[in-house]
């Protein structure tokens, strides 16, 4: 397997962030696209929406009055009698025809009725004269043309119903402001330009918001005179078709669209730029601390390497707990084998091996625990939770074995039984559970150390089944009629009858030899300690053993 230093180790880091950072700015670039390309769709759809809809209602309105002119042919008579005659000519005409019709009072009320229309115009086919009026002279006049006027103007013929045939033409314009305010909130600086034609692509209506010039004007202008509505170059463009009659082309400026985006884009690359660079830099600051720091470390043990005893690590900087705890083990550590060193040089050279032997034991366990709590803070940092939790036992069962008490509490005896079963959970996270649980007022209560692991730990030898997933153990402590019972209950297997009976016979035997002397161990420094102790052996409902320890609660002085 490839070593990894420091250095590499932080280039790797930065390489795997500036990835996911990358990655990410690859995301949002993408899904900023998609949402220009949506918001500008839906941009169109609201322009032809809302254009359509003022379209319909204003050709509708223009269909109704050619209509209410076309109801009867005494309205087309009158009419053509109005462009034809003077006004008192007109007034006569009307007095002597029944019903009474007087046009210039029925052109008052079709603005009345349609605020928004802004002129009116009637034509007939044989005649020059127009009848105009508008949103000032709501009453109109007559005026004499010989060129029609069509810019923006809606259109309905008029028809003789008696002959049924066109026998003039209404022509409407309308106010268009709010209709272009409404607009000009969609634009989103896209030079974005809306015409509503005929189906013969004459312009009814048109709107360009204020970045639109006048080339792009032009350009699309000509395409529509020349009727090139399919592509238009330089812009894109989404049509409408109103009631086969109109349609409604929606266009926005290419570059101008490129620019929108690229502006945007640019945003998302400086932040990820940015965040880059402000990643690099905090990274190479940290770790070349964290990297003067351990040198400081590697160096001092490479000095004692080479003999160099006296050489301690500097504490001059306390940045990283990790390192500045580590850095205190083993400056506690080199203090602890000077003084051990310079005591077995006192020592009588006869007995210097057997010393040297324990000091070697005594260190060692202190080293490899100091060692075993900076593993646990380092998992820590990492946000290894589960690791820590298994060192941290680890590390207190072996506390526990290299200290020189003789007797513990049962709290404490109880703590150590469970960071021993722990360490097997770990193991075997879905084959075996356990509890323990000790009454409140026995916690204080003292017995020799190591009087209940011995008795876990033979479960574990003999009486557990990995194989299965229901394995369970329970330690269980109480006070009953100023009796300490403990109770070690499993469901491992029964024993025979005569095995058990064997067994609660060799635990009050004297011990002889090193083999299966762990219940005989506990028995005999329980019987020594404690007052009327007992201690038995049986099958229990399930289906496992039971180690039931009692004695008087109080200790033998």
């Amino acid at each position: 397997m490839k070593k990894l230093s420091l250095r590499k180790l932080m280039k790797l880091f930065v390489a795997i962030f500036s990835g996911i950072i990358i990655l990410a700015a690859a995301f949002y670039i993408m899904a900023t696209i998609n949402n220009f390309k949506s918001e500008t769709t839906q941009i169109q759809n609201s322009a032809v929406s809302r254009v359509s809809t003022e379209v319909q209602k204003n050709a509708l309105i223009t269909n109704n009055i050619s209509d209410f002119i076309s109801e009867n042919t005494s309205k087309v008579s009158n009419i053509e009698e109005y462009l034809k005659n003077d006004p008192s000519n007109y007034a006569q005409y009307i007095l002597n025809h029944e019903p009474y019709f007087n046009w210039p009072t029925t052109s008052q009320n079709f603005f009345i009725k349609d605020s928004n229309l802004d002129e009116l115009q009637v034509r007939m086919m044989d005649s020059n004269n127009v009848f105009r009026a508008t949103a000032k002279n709501t009453s109109g006049k007559i005026i004499n043309v010989h060129k029609k006027d069509m810019t923006n103007m809606f259109y309905s013929s008029i028809i003789n119903p008696q002959r049924e045939t066109v026998v003039g033409i209404v022509g409407t314009k309308f106010n268009t402001g709010a209709l272009k305010e409404s607009l000009a909130q969609l634009q989103g600086e896209r030079h974005m330009q809306v015409w509503a034609l005929t189906d013969d692509d004459r312009p009814v209506f048109q709107y360009y918001d204020r970045d639109v010039s006048n080339k792009e004007k032009d350009i699309v202008r000509k395409a529509i005179s020349e009727k090139r509505l399919t592509k238009i170059p330089g812009f894109t463009s989404s049509t409408r078709t109103i009631d086969n009659q109109y349609k409604v082309l929606v266009l926005f400026e290419d570059k101008a669209m490129e620019i929108i985006l690229f502006k945007r884009i640019s945003l998302i690359l400086i932040i990820a730029t940015l965040v880059l660079l402000v990643l690099f830099l905090s990274f190479m600051a940290i770790f070349n601390r964290y990297r003067k720091q351990l040198n400081r470390i590697i160096s001092t043990t490479q000095a004692i390497s080479k003999n160099n005893s006296q050489t301690r690590i500097s504490m001059l900087d306390a940045s990283f707990e990790d390192l500045t705890t580590l850095s205190k083990s083993i400056n506690k550590m080199l203090d602890e084998i000077t003084s051990n060193v310079n005591t077995i040089y006192k020592l009588q050279l006869a007995q210097q091996e057997a010393h040297m032997k324990a000091l070697q034991a005594q260190i060692s366990p202190h080293f490899m625990a100091n060692t075993l709590e900076y593993i646990r803070m380092s998992a820590l940092d990492l946000g290894e939770n589960d690791l820590a939790k298994v060192v941290y036992n680890f590390a207190a069962l072996l506390r526990s074995n290299v200290s020189s008490q003789v007797q513990t509490t049962l709290k404490q005896e109880a703590k150590l039984v469970g960071n021993y079963v722990y360490l097997y959970q770990v193991r075997f996270p879905d084959k075996f559970a356990y509890q323990i649980s000790i009454s409140k007022e026995l916690g204080q209560v003292k017995l020799p150390k190591f009087s209940l692991q011995p008795l876990v730990e033979n479960y574990f030898v003999h009486g557990v089944n990995f194989a299965n997933n229901n394995n369970a153990l329970e330690v269980r402590g109480v006070l009953k009629e100023n009796r300490v019972v403990i109770e070690v209950i499993d469901n491992g297997k029964h024993l025979q009858k005569d095995v058990l009976k064997r067994l609660n016979e060799k635990i009050k035997q004297p011990i002889v030899g090193d083999k299966s002397i762990g219940l005989q161990n506990v028995y005999a420094r329980m019987k020594k300690y404690t007052n009327n102790f007992t201690m038995k052996i049986g099958n229990n409902i399930y289906g496992g053993v039971t180690v039931q320890l009692s004695f008087d609660y109080g200790i033998r002085e």
